[in-house]
């Protein structure tokens, strides 16, 4: 386990038929654990007006035979016990008759067939027609409603002269490093723009330095004769094109009160919560507590995060008279999913003649659903990174994100950096190129963030990102920006461009450079664990991550692997074991005491490597120090024997000492078995700009971990004590140099030097060729990274070139997949692809006096640069004859650039 092979096993489960992804379950797959063997089927009926009041549904327009067995509505969720609330802003989870839809596409009924046949029929029905959902009069304006970029645009140009008067979300980002203890605000709560009061405020009251801050950076902008550029830049919607759409089986077990889901879900410990609330928790006098039983996402990347299809899976289920599968079609999944946040940003850059930045100015509007969801993180995010990794002395930066009446958005394909990154890296290179007359990664490079993890005598102190923070933990954005000025394709690529406008066919070759530097974790990151080892030796691994093909299962496999040395099992989205070691630690009160949170906190891809890794890591370490090697000694009859000699001979799994019997692992299990020793750890463990640490100690062996809680257990399942610490738990440093806690502190860099041709006799542009550079650190599973790097760059292309929501998404009956145009098999085989890794420094990731870590949340990263590279390369192959060459939007139109032979240039 752990090896590259691990991705083909993963292939080779689903092309052979195994059960892997939740629509794969069926009831009887459950008899095991005393499901019924049937089951029904569920539909969910939308509205597709947001403009016409929801009068009601209407079966009689139906054929009798395909009339539904069970019908769900808002008058069947009742206050109380039901919320009938799929967030914490009051989006209904099913609408009301008499009311008008907050969004296009919300569910207005549910509806449960107990036969298959009939279901087929009525979903074909229903999907296409939707004839029982009644509405009243459309309005009669006779005016066209305007587009979604004509809104954007609306709405950047209002936030830009802060003439909003509503309370949209906001983040801001004020930033002065010229002065000694830079002014540096940012937003959690502490500083917001009042329209009312047409100033700043921290704490309900006028905030005047952030005011006087951010007048002055906006006037050292517009003064005579400054050297800058101002960019506007719009990003489209877009899907995450799953290609295996969301699906699940649920069943309320009566006699117990159990709700038991089957979910492929990547919020498994939201969803139990969010559901409990929805059906009003101990008031609901059917549903006593809900079980989650994960199963594989068949890919994710933010799609499924907080997604609102498992409240109406467990709707069904309540209602429904046994068990019930809820399963979308492309269609549904396309109409229903989750989208990515659109974008408008206008930003303003500020150099020296020398092309060293001084201050850079952005506005950052996004538009999101009503319905919450990620809405607020994601534009946390978007505002840290939209000054990217550079080095800025001043900055002013301020985002919103709007809700509007589209389809639901959420964290999917980047968490709101790409929107940002297509803007300042566009403006940096033309900038870079026409206002200055310098290489583009010469200017990069004079202004890239370095981090101060190699701890040597001397080194200059770290920089800081748009908050303030100290980059203390390694960052490697010098490297990548390094790597691709000296790469063969950027150095050459005036002569390529030269060599393809030779050939006379008016195809016309460019290459860019594009650098993002990417946030991972969720800066206050609580991840719990465990490991067991059953009475034959082999090795389990309990973890809250999911996979969604990203590698999680194997990479916590291999993290086992290299400490007990056999191969390991890992069982994912584990909810209930967590939740009660948890609760015993919330008894004794010692976390909070020092302020180190318990949440189980997000599940998510960019976890894996770094956080899991890690808790499994110190797991097994645990589980070698107090409980394998004791009972060594035991086995062995020499008391006396020390860990380190110990540990010096675990090698594969046994202990393996010269002239000694062999121990192995199995042999290690049963003699605890047998006595009834404890043969599990479970651990928690939290980072926030550091690992929480604690002494233990079990039987006299003292164990220093870099984890805070640990709990001796024979299985997961039973209710674990958890080991009293020796001396006070230590929290990390998570605060920066205001004394607040710090936005983010772990990042990675990445970029993309793309080729694209561009060929206006077939109206095509394409990318040719791709090296992507990673600060990755060393890869766990090398196959998944790789992996990773082509995923990313095919839905970074796609982002780019080719995806576009038609405009009656979520409300047109005849809108499906087959309308949204993706990167191809064709646009992607072809492309001379390159991935370069930039090399760790010695103390790897945090530096010095830390936890030795070597690898990084890379997973988001391999796509946020494509489009801004892709972009330049536009440009470049353009000639750079004046700023339209530099694409503004996306999808990049051939129509919107100035080529040569059209008139305008």
């Amino acid at each position: 386990m752990g090896s590259d092979g691990d991705a083909a096993d993963g292939r080779r489960r689903r092309v052979t038929g195994e059960k892997v992804f939740a629509s794969d379950i069926r009831p009887v797959d459950m008899a095991a654990m005393g499901w019924p063997t049937d089951c029904g089927h569920a539909l969910l009926l939308r509205s597709r007006h947001v403009d016409r009041v929801f009068t009601g549904v209407d079966f009689g327009r139906l054929p009798v035979e395909l009339r539904p067995d069970v019908v769900v509505t808002a008058a069947d969720l009742p206050q109380p016990p039901y919320s009938n609330r799929v967030s914490a802003d009051n989006v209904q989870a099913l609408l009301p008759t008499g009311e008008k839809a907050d969004y296009l596409g919300q569910p207005v009924a549910i509806v449960v067939y107990d036969d298959f046949v009939r279901f087929r029929r009525a979903a074909q029905e229903l999907r296409e027609g939707a004839a029982p959902v009644v509405y009243g009069l459309a309005p009669a304006t006779g005016v066209l409603p305007p587009t979604e970029e004509q809104l954007l645009a609306q709405d950047l140009e209002a936030w830009t002269q802060r003439s909003f008067t509503g309370t949209p979300r906001q983040a801001h980002y004020l930033l002065d490093a010229t002065v000694p203890n830079g002014y540096s605000h940012w937003n959690r709560g502490r500083v917001t723009y009042d329209a009312a009061q047409s100033t700043f405020v921290r704490n309900g009251q006028p905030d005047t330095d952030a005011e006087h801050l951010f007048s002055a950076i906006a006037g050292d902008m517009t003064q005579p004769g400054a050297l800058g550029a101002v960019t506007t830049t719009f990003t489209q919607q877009t899907d995450p094109g799953f290609l295996e759409p969301e699906a699940g089986l649920a069943w309320l077990d009566h006699s117990s009160g159990t709700l038991h889901l089957v979910l492929g879900t990547q919020s498994p410990h939201g969803d139990v919560p969010d559901i409990q609330t929805l059906l009003g928790r101990a008031a609901h006098p059917s549903v006593r507590a809900v079980r989650l039983w994960s199963k594989d996402c068949g890919g994710g990347f933010g799609g499924r995060d907080k997604s609102p299809f498992p409240y109406y899976l467990a709707l069904a289920a309540v209602f429904a008279p046994g068990p019930v599968r809820l399963a979308y079609d492309r269609r549904e999944q396309f109409q229903g999913g989750l989208k990515r946040h659109a974008s408008g940003v206008r930003s303003w850059i500020r150099a020296d003649p020398d092309g060293r930045i001084r201050a850079v100015r952005s506005f950052v509007v996004l538009h999101g659903g009503v319905e919450a969801n990620l809405n607020g993180p994601v534009l946390g995010l978007a505002a840290l990174h939209a000054t990217g990794p550079y080095r800025v002395p001043q900055a002013s930066v301020h985002a919103i994100v709007m809700e509007r009446a589209i389809p639901a958005v959420g964290s999917m394909r980047g968490f709101g950096i790409p929107q940002v990154a297509f803007n300042l890296e566009t403006a940096l290179d033309r900038f870079a190129v026409r206002g200055l007359g310098m290489d583009p990664i010469d200017v990069r490079l004079a202004n890239v963030v370095r981090a101060g993890a190699d701890g040597s005598p001397g080194a200059p102190a770290p920089d800081t990102d748009l908050a303030g923070t100290p980059l203390r933990f390694h960052v490697g954005a010098a490297e990548v920006c390094a790597a691709a000025r000296d790469h063969t394709l950027w150095r050459q690529r005036d002569e390529a461009r030269d060599r393809v406008a030779a050939r006379g066919d008016g195809t016309l070759y460019g290459v860019g450079f594009a650098c993002c530097m990417e946030a991972y974790g969720t800066s206050q990151d609580s991840v719990y664990t465990a490991v067991q080892v059953t009475e034959d030796g082999q090795v389990v691994v309990w973890g809250q991550s999911v996979e969604m093909g990203q590698g999680s299962r194997a990479a916590l496999e291999r993290a086992a692997h290299d400490v007990l040395g056999v191969e390991a099992v890992a069982r994912l989205g584990v909810v209930g074991p967590f939740e009660r070691f948890a609760q015993r630690l919330k008894e004794r009160g010692l976390h909070d005491q020092v302020k180190i949170s318990l949440s189980h906190g997000a599940s998510s891809a960019s976890k894996t490597a770094f956080f899991h890794v890690h808790a499994v890591r110190e797991a097994c370490r645990a589980l070698l120090r107090l409980r394998l090697l004791p009972t060594a000694r035991t086995l062995l009859n020499e008391p006396a024997l020390s860990d380190a000699d110990l540990l010096a001979a675990w090698h594969d799994g046994a202990v393996r000492l010269p002239g000694r019997p062999e121990v192995p692992l199995a042999a290690l299990a049963g003699e605890l078995a047998r006595t009834g020793g404890q043969t599990c750890v479970m651990a928690h463990g939290y980072f926030c700009n550091g690992w929480s640490q604690a002494t233990f100690q079990v039987d006299g062996v003292s164990h220093e971990a870099s984890v805070d809680a640990l709990a001796l257990v024979r299985s997961p399942d039973d209710d674990p004590v958890p080991l009293a610490p020796v001396g006070p738990l230590r929290a990390p440093t998570a605060r920066g140099p205001g004394g607040d806690v710090v936005p983010r502190s772990l990042y990675a860099a990445a970029g993309h030097l793309i080729g694209v041709e561009i060929v206006p006799r077939h109206g095509a542009i394409r990318v040719v060729d791709a090296v992507t550079f990673l600060d990755a650190g060393d890869p766990l599973l090398p196959a998944a990274l790789e992996g990773q790097v082509a995923g990313g760059l095919a839905m970074g292309i796609s982002h780019t070139l080719h995806e576009e929501l038609p405009p009656e998404t979520g409300a047109g009956p005849y809108v499906n997949f087959d309308r949204y145009r993706l990167a191809r098999y064709a646009d992607i085989t072809g492309i001379r692809r390159e991935t370069v890794l930039v090399p760790l420094p010695s103390a790897g990731v945090l530096g010095p006096g830390s936890p030795s870590l070597r690898h990084k949340g890379i997973g988001e990263a391999t796509m946020t640069s494509v489009a801004p590279a892709v972009a330049n390369a536009v440009a470049h192959a353009l000639g750079h004859g004046d700023d339209r060459c530099w694409p503004s939007r996306t999808p990049i139109r051939l129509a919107d650039l100035p080529l040569p032979d059209d008139g305008r240039s």
